[in-house]
């Protein structure tokens, strides 16, 4: 027996006729013009004209629509304005919106019968003006306001993403000129005491019954930084009975989506709701409840139930007559016991057994259109016999043939659509034997022959780069600047030649060098090591060029790493070096750590200034050291704060001295380990290093913290590498030597776990030990140490070995913290 639905779709698609002149023009299901015998699809004739445009109206032979939209009179596939697909049974199956750049500044829909629909008036290629919507006996329904293509006032059948039209090829330079939209953010009200938004100014999207006055569903939405937001829905049924009102705490932020109540889902016509297609339950932004999806007639097609997002349970399928056809088990939500079909790869369906979890029996891949793709046959999971899709990568797919658990025959490796190969091989007995072949858009890229799993004779394509073969052994080795260029010879960055299988030659077209400016250049192996000509690094962020005569390095070609970051593709070397020895002596020599990078400025040798680049998580800041009038001069960029390093002799000691601006803020200076109790002002620092431990005094003379920290990495820098018993030029290029060879930036300046640092001892205004642990050497080979807290001895260990040293201060500092912690209760 016809439904009830079904009759209101008969109603209404009848007596399309009556205002017919002429026959209708019959197509087949190619879309070719046939005779009303051979027909699938038909269209009214003579169509709507309006200006330079025509209204296609398209139905199935059972006088269902099928398409309806206005097109350019000169070409029937150059829409205009909304266009609709229906599905067989007359139902929306896609909707879209074009620009409207015709002569016609009002476009008119109609219903199935041939009375008017709704009216959209355009301005500038987008809707603007008032949109009306009516009802098949002429009343309205729906009137909004559009502006600039944004809905701004009142209702409307559809809220959707204003900028989201399409083109015609015609109308690009049209559709150029479209300013963009920009809106100014919508005045809203907070509630006194509250925090709560207060929408002032709404506009609604509504959905009504087909052939009736009731609405179905309607949203209300507000504007706020050019997006809609959902904050209330209210659903009816046909009788108008309230199913379910959500409010703004329903909704997700950000996607507008329906995080708790039920969502429905209709079978429209027009937009007009037939029936229910499905409702889901949601609870805290996840699927928590029932899903259920509908027939047309109202039945139910499959019911499957959720717990925070997982299904539960038995999912089950039932026929329009509501016999259950299917029960399909999950366990943890995913497939466990039954016949599931999955969604694949783009429109691609896999139906498949499973038993405890595994696939077990026949699988079949089919498109969304029903179209079988693949049969196979699974045992253990595995596939073992027939033709089977799986996914092999993030993005990619393969087409398999399968005999005995083994690949055998033509294999086929897609990315997410099935239809855009992106390479065929060939196995026997799961081992590549045979021709490869490689596409890009369809078209070859490359071929290659494989003998027993190997790269035999031909090219073969990977990512950007194709490899020949000849004989088995590798001839050239290419480098695209990407793979979507890889067919274009005048794209290839650099190639490689071998004889024998070795490296002979490398030609490169990445860079420029400007002292010498050409098109590529060559670099010659020998025993595949460099030998003349030009060689790059293979570096990201910062590469240079090493130009080699008979085997032997001459000079580096480089440039501002920084100034040529957004450049790394194709840099521009403008800085020349020159090497002796395998060493720069002229120029700047570059080392790149992990988390620091150091140029060194070199003449005659002779080191003359360095940066060191510090990175870390959102951090960036370049120091500059350079030799100034016997001192070190250090800049930091980051602060822009210059800082001096000195060295003096007082006495019979040298005293070495941080200077920022005219004030000196710390001082150092080194001490033997033989005084039993030296007299001093500061702090001792007592360093481990190669079974030998060394101690200096550093005297800090800034009291003001916050000048202290503002400074920090200068007093750091002072405190972990400057020994005052080297010269002041042996003390920076120590410094440059620390930084170009530790891994560990926290170790160099003492913080780390692998630092140096042994232990400390403070002293007070009366230069008497206040705090730590006094180092002092009792022979050649042991150590006496002594622990004080608040100027008083608390503990003593004598004549401790180099070797556990560290050990037994480490138990000293334990005992100390202990009494510190006890201070501050």
């Amino acid at each position: 027996m016809t439904s009830k639905i079904f009759s209101l779709i008969l109603v209404f698609t009848t007596g399309l006729s009556f205002s017919q002149n002429a026959e209708p023009i019959y197509f087949d299901k190619n879309w070719k013009e046939t005779s009303k015998a051979k027909a699938s699809f038909y269209r009214i004739n003579p169509s709507k004209k309006l200006d330079d445009l025509v209204l296609i109206e398209d139905f199935y032979l059972n006088k269902t629509p099928q398409f309806q939209g206005y097109s350019f009179q000169n070409d029937e596939n150059s829409y205009v304005g909304d266009i609709v697909w229906y599905d067989g049974n007359g139902f929306d199956l896609s909707v879209y919106q074009f620009y409207n750049n015709s002569a016609a500044s009002v476009l008119t829909y109609y219903y199935p019968d041939g009375k008017k629909l709704k009216t959209i008036p355009y301005k500038k290629g987008k809707k603007d003006g008032e949109h009306i919507v009516y009802h098949q006996d002429g009343t309205i329904l729906i009137k909004g306001k559009y502006s600039k293509g944004k809905p701004v006032e009142g209702d409307f059948e559809e809220v959707r993403n204003w900028e989201d039209y399409r083109s015609n090829k015609s109308e690009s330079e049209a559709n150029e000129e479209n300013e963009l939209l920009t809106e100014a953010t919508p005045v809203v009200e907070y509630s006194a005491g509250t925090k709560k938004k207060v929408i002032t100014k709404i506009i609604k999207s509504k959905i009504f019954w087909i052939n009736s006055k009731q609405l179905a569903q309607e949203t209300w939405y507000d504007i706020e930084y050019d997006r809609m937001h959902r904050f209330k829905q209210v659903n009816y049924d046909v009788t108008g009975k309230i199913l379910q009102t959500i409010g703004q705490a329903d909704f997700e932020e950000y996607s507008g989506n329906i995080s708790n109540g039920i969502a429905y889902e209709y079978y429209v016509q027009n937009q007009f709701a037939v029936a229910i297609k499905s409702k889901t339950a949601y609870k805290g932004r996840e699927k928590s409840g029932e899903k259920i999806k509908y027939y047309p007639n109202g039945k139910i097609q499959e019911f499957t139930k959720y717990i925070n997002g997982k299904i539960v349970d038995d999912e089950i399928v039932y026929d329009k007559n509501g016999t259950v056809m299917q029960k399909r088990t999950y366990k943890d939500g995913e497939p466990f016991e039954g016949n599931f079909n999955e969604n694949f790869s783009g429109s691609l369906i896999i139906n498949s057994n499973y038993v405890k979890g595994l696939k077990e029996g026949e699988a079949i891949v089919k498109t969304d259109e029903d179209s079988i793709v693949t049969k196979g046959i699974y045992k253990n999971n595995k596939p073992y016999k027939g033709t089977f899709i799986v996914k092999t990568g993030e993005d990619t797919h393969e087409l398999i043939q399968v005999t005995d658990f083994k690949k055998n025959g033509l294999q086929k490796i897609f990315n997410c659509n099935i239809d855009n190969i992106i390479e065929t091989y060939t196995c026997v007995n799961d081992i590549v034997d045979g021709e490869t072949i490689f596409y890009s858009n369809g078209e070859i890229t490359g071929k290659i022959e494989y003998k027993n799993g190997l790269p035999y004779n031909g090219k073969l394509v990977e990512g950007e780069t194709a490899t020949v073969y000849k004989q088995g052994a590798i001839t050239d080795e290419i480098f695209y600047r990407n793979k979507y260029e890889r067919t274009d010879e005048n794209d290839i960055l650099k190639s490689k030649s071998f004889t024998n299988g070795k490296l002979t030659k490398i030609v490169n077209s990445s860079f420029t060098i400007a002292d010498k400016v050409q098109d590529s250049y060559e670099g010659i192996y020998k025993n595949e090591q460099p030998y003349s000509g030009y060689f790059s690094t293979e570096q990201r962020e910062f590469n240079y060029v090493d130009y080699y005569e008979n085997g032997i390095k001459k000079y580096q070609y480089s440039n501002n790493y920084l100034e040529n970051l957004e450049k790394y593709q194709h840099p521009y070397y403008d800085i020349k070096s020159t090497y002796k020895e395998g060493k720069i002596i002229d120029g700047v020599e570059y080392i790149k750590l992990d988390r620091q990078f150091i140029s060194k400025y070199w003449k005659n040798g002779v080191l003359q200034s360095y940066d060191v680049d510090l990175f870390a998580m959102h951090y960036f800041n370049r120091f500059h050291f350079e030799l100034k009038n016997n001192s070190i001069e250090i800049t930091e960029f980051k602060k822009k704060q210059k800082g001096r390093i000195t060295r003096e002799k007082i006495g019979d000691k040298y005293t070495s001295q941080l200077i920022i601006g005219d004030k000196v803020v710390m001082s150092s200076s080194s001490i033997d380990l033989d005084n039993e109790m030296p007299e001093q002002m500061g702090s001792i620092m007592y360093y481990e290093s190669d079974q030998i431990i060394k101690a200096k005094v550093i005297d800090s003379k800034e009291t003001d913290y916050e000048g202290r920290r503002e400074s920090e990495m200068f007093y750091e820098i002072f405190a972990s590498t400057v020994n005052s018993s080297k010269t002041t030029e042996e003390n920076f290029n120590s410094i440059a030597q620390d930084f170009s060879t530790s891994k560990n930036i926290e170790a160099m300046f003492g913080k780390g776990d692998n630092a140096d640092v042994l232990t400390g001892l403070r002293f007070n205004e009366l230069k008497k030990p206040e705090m730590g642990i006094l180092v002092v050497k009792s022979n050649s080979t042991s150590y006496n140490l002594k622990s004080f807290f608040d100027g008083k001895v608390l503990e003593e260990k004598k004549n401790i070995d180099i070797k556990n040293i560290r050990e037994e201060v480490k138990k000293l500092n334990s005992v100390l913290e202990k009494k510190l912690n006890e201070s501050f209760k």
